[in-house]
């Protein structure tokens, strides 16, 4: 038995498909406050949910590949669609066993069922005017996980 959480870009080209071990809990949200997500995203944050690599399956098309540079050393594997450009997932190069997706991606009773906000990274980099946005009780970190 599995939870089945499915996606896909703003086109509908790709679509995708997280199978997580009943024994996982359902994901919950990280906001990613580096400036690469940032960019990546076109927004003051990212927000995602991490899960096993090996959870991931796109069932319709298949994305783009960026490769970007990473202050932690290897690249960090950026999925997009190359039709209307949605950013997908990123992946850090030394962490190949999980996979960022970018929650917005979700299809939206899964983004409900992952509705809750769990982690804030890279908080030094968080813009201004996020102030009082996020609930206090959020745990918030410097850097990365």
């Amino acid at each position: 038995m599995s939870h089945t959480l499915t996606g896909a870009c703003l086109c509908r080209n790709i679509t995708y498909r997280i199978d997580l071990p009943e024994s996982e809990p359902i994901p919950k949200v990280v906001l990613c406050h580096c400036t690469s997500c940032k960019r990546y995203t076109g927004s003051g944050f990212s927000a995602n949910i991490v899960v096993p690599s090996t959870a991931l399956k796109y069932t319709t098309g298949t994305p783009k590949l960026y490769l970007d540079s990473s202050d932690r050393g290897p690249q960090v594997r950026r999925e997009f669609c190359g039709d209307c450009g949605t950013p997908l997932s990123s992946q850090p190069g030394d962490a190949p066993q999980v996979i960022i997706m970018k929650s917005g991606t979700l299809d939206d009773e899964d983004r409900a069922r992952c509705g809750q906000l769990g982690l804030e990274i890279f908080n030094k980099s968080r813009d201004g005017w996020l102030e009082g946005m996020t609930d206090g009780d959020v745990q918030k970190l410097e850097g990365g996980m």
